[in-house]
């Protein structure tokens, strides 16, 4: 039983995509070049969610081990994850960078117009993302 609940109060918890940044570059008339899109993601675990979920299933619980695990995962989050961020740190900080090649892959001569770039982050329960989406009109 007990191993059915905590799946279930994870599923029932709200999910959201955060807007962070937009970003519009030149605008040129509409029509004259091919629409094109890239979009990278990357996921992460919140492990400070997963620390208070485990504190509050021992409270729950009455389980001195899940309140101990709960304080050891708020612990390491304190100890290792600070200084300014938008979202939750994910795993590879790099995930983005062949944004450029993938754009010059759907656009070979490299003239881009109407360049929308767009950061988000999505934030289901202990699961989180960041996602970077590109849009712009590949030129003639």
């Amino acid at each position: 039983m007990r191993a059915i609940v905590l799946p279930a109060l994870c599923l029932a918890l709200p999910a959201c995509a955060e807007l962070h940044r937009t970003q519009l570059g030149d605008i040129e008339p509409a029509g004259k070049g091919k629409h094109i899109t890239v979009k990278v993601s990357e996921d992460t675990v919140d492990l400070a969610e997963i620390g208070k979920i485990a504190k509050a299933a021992g409270r729950a619980f009455r389980s001195q081990g899940a309140k101990n695990v709960g304080k050891g995962f708020e612990t390491y989050t304190e100890l290792f994850q600070m200084g300014p961020r938008t979202g939750t740190p994910v795993y590879n900080e790099l995930y983005a960078r062949f944004v450029p090649e993938m754009l010059r892959e759907q656009c070979p001569q490299g003239r881009l117009a109407n360049v929308l770039s767009v950061r988000e982050s999505r934030n289901y329960p202990v699961v989180k993302g960041e996602i970077v989406r590109i849009e712009a009109d590949c030129m003639p």
